[in-house]
């Protein structure tokens, strides 16, 4: 997981979230609302509603973590519009801007569902079971929307998978363990599998790069790009060539998979890793994609 980027919605879609949440807010009890959220959720209010909620898809799609890819595993295809904070236990967030990502099936439904965690009084651990208030307005799940996971936990290139980061305080704790526990995050062995796989294709497009750099003639260079890179004007000269190609790969790798395993490379394994210090030797700018 990564911090999602922050833009606003056009006037009038969030004129049309904000008419459907006070209709929820409205109700009396908490039984109520969530009734009216599921109820409202499912219409979206009519025409103007479902064609604000088109355009909020598309916002949602260019959020991604990678084209059209899930926030919370960084690989499967996200289909599902995802409260981040469930609207059976937070009706007063369904219709929440700020509470929304692209998530796939299997991370909405198969995984995550309902499933709800609250912090207590003194930042412990509370299931919420189906059907109840959350004794507790605080969500025990880490948002990345507005909060950054990189500042409550990291990927360990030796085991691919998450670690909370040292220091943290019992309520950041909480919450990081709660989320990793609800998406499963290192349980499933397909993802730690895909991880390793971003972090070979991570090492093997930089290594390339690095000798792309270092070639000496257009022909040397042309022969170290593969069938399916950007097609280059070889009529330009071979430093702007290489200027193109060192822009194209970091637009690659800025919105690769797995983006989790790539921020572990830049803060980690480009101080421990000899092989990786070389290559960041060559192209230190590779730090800030």
């Amino acid at each position: 997981m990564i911090q999602l980027a922050s833009n606003d919605l056009d006037k009038d879609v969030q004129q049309e979230l904000d008419k459907l949440q006070n209709k929820v807010n409205k109700e009396t009890t908490f039984a109520k609302k969530v009734k009216k959220a599921r109820s409202l959720w499912n219409s979206k209010g009519g025409i103007k509603g479902k064609q604000a909620f088109n355009k909020i898809t598309t916002q949602l799609y260019d959020l991604c973590v990678y084209e059209g890819i899930c926030n919370y595993c960084e690989q499967s295809e996200a289909n599902d519009i995802e409260h981040i904070y469930p609207k059976s236990f937070f009706p007063d967030k369904t219709f929440l801007w700020e509470n929304y990502l692209l998530a796939c099936k299997q991370c909405n439904s198969g995984f995550k569902l309902d499933k709800c965690h609250v912090l207590g009084g003194d930042n412990e651990l509370i299931i919420v079971n189906r059907g109840t208030e959350p004794l507790s307005k605080i969500g025990a799940f880490i948002n990345p929307r507005i909060e950054n996971p990189n500042d409550f936990m990291i990927l360990n290139l030796k085991t691919f998978k998450f670690e909370t980061l040292p220091g943290l305080s019992k309520r950041e704790i909480n919450k990081a363990k709660s989320t990793l526990e609800i998406l499963e995050l290192n349980k499933r062995d397909t993802l730690i599998e895909a991880r390793k796989s971003a972090g070979r294709h991570y090492y093997e497009m930089l290594e390339r790069l690095v000798r792309i750099l270092d070639a000496e003639t257009k022909d040397e260079l042309q022969d170290l790009l593969t069938p399916y890179d950007d097609r280059f004007d070889f009529s330009q000269s071979l430093e702007i060539l290489k200027e193109e190609i060192n822009t194209s790969y970091k637009k690659y790798i800025a919105r690769y998979q797995h983006p989790s395993v790539w921020y572990s490379i830049k803060m980690i394994e480009s101080k421990t890793n000899l092989r990786w210090r070389k290559i960041f030797d060559v192209i230190p700018d590779a730090l800030t994609w």
